[in-house]
């Protein structure tokens, strides 16, 4: 039974990672720049293929689904009027977020979209680099920096296949030699201040580097490695052993400590965030596409999304 769900876990992040396309209102402007209540609008519904999450604010939690953005905010599920696209690598920053994916139904962006950046505020996104040519399904933003760290597929116009790193808006690229690095990469994440300290989740584990991707150690057991999340001084990450694990890791004393989880059956965490304005709020997404919060760094949790379906 655990090798099965182990494979299943493996599946479920390869068929998101590979989801294909999915699926304009005007509206009065507040000195300029629209706000997010009137920039969304209610939603109740299901919610699939979630590629990222994240705080936008110290309010409100973003899903980057196969129909566009979701957004909880107090108890009440939205979404976003503009961003409906079929969003696969999603990161939140400071100042709105980094994007690849493909083109809703009724979008003119190209497809496959590129790196783009965007704010929920605003109907439009900003084309940074490779409009209709590359998806990256594993990238990695930090959230004050803004260094790019992203996993290339395929060759492109700039790139051969693997890691590659940007500090100045996707206008140049560095490959890494990403050493000691293990195989098949879902996840990258970056720590918001220092550009250099980057961490991958790979399928057989957490892997941790300190000078910019260059070389890289495993921090984790062997297992399935998911749901990266960096705060100033600790790297988040989830695992799957045989059972679903949550750990926090200090890099500065090697140290790595358990945090709770709810009961997850058969089931294992995807993503991770955490609230940027309040201590000991946290948000995980899995595998079986449930959302839980908590706002005592795991001692309870509360259910807001039940395979898929907001509560």
């Amino acid at each position: 039974m655990k090798m099965r769900f182990t494979l299943l876990i493996l599946a479920s992040i390869t068929a998101i990672a590979g989801c294909s396309q999915s699926e304009q209102e005007s509206n009065q402007k507040e000195g300029g720049k629209e706000s997010l209540q009137t920039a969304t609008e209610s939603f109740d519904g299901s919610i699939e293929h979630v590629h990222g999450m994240g705080y936008v604010d110290g309010e409100t939690i973003a899903y980057a689904a196969h129909s566009g953005v979701k957004l909880f905010q107090d108890g009440d599920w939205m979404e976003s009027k503009y961003h409906k696209n079929d969003y696969m690598g999603f990161n939140a920053v400071d100042d709105g977020f980094y994007t690849s994916g493909h083109p809703g139904k009724q979008s003119d962006l190209p497809n496959p979209v590129g790196l783009q950046k965007g704010d929920l505020t605003d109907e439009d996104l900003s084309a940074l680099a490779f409009e209709g040519e590359v998806d990256f399904h594993a990238m990695g933003v930090g959230a004050i920096n803004h260094a790019i760290y992203v996993l290339n597929e395929r060759p492109n116009s700039e790139m051969d296949k693997g890691l590659y790193k940007s500090t100045d808006e996707g206008e140049t690229w560095k490959k890494i030699k990403a050493e000691n690095l293990g195989e098949k990469i879902f996840q990258i994440a970056v720590h918001p201040d220092d550009e250099n300290i980057v961490a991958v989740a790979s399928a057989t584990g957490i892997y941790f580097s300190e000078d910019g991707g260059e070389t890289f150690k495993m921090i984790s057991e062997q297992g399935q490695g998911s749901g990266l999340y960096f705060t100033k001084d600790r790297l988040f990450y989830g695992l799957y052993t045989g059972e679903p694990l949550l750990k926090k890791y200090d890099w500065n004393d090697q140290s790595k400590e358990n945090m709770k989880l709810p009961e997850l059956k058969e089931d294992a965490v995807m993503y991770i965030s955490k609230n940027p304005d309040t201590d000991g709020e946290f948000v995980i997404f899995t595998i079986k596409g449930n959302s839980y919060m908590t706002t005592n760094s795991g001692e309870a949790w509360k259910q807001i999304i039940d395979q898929g379906k907001t509560k």
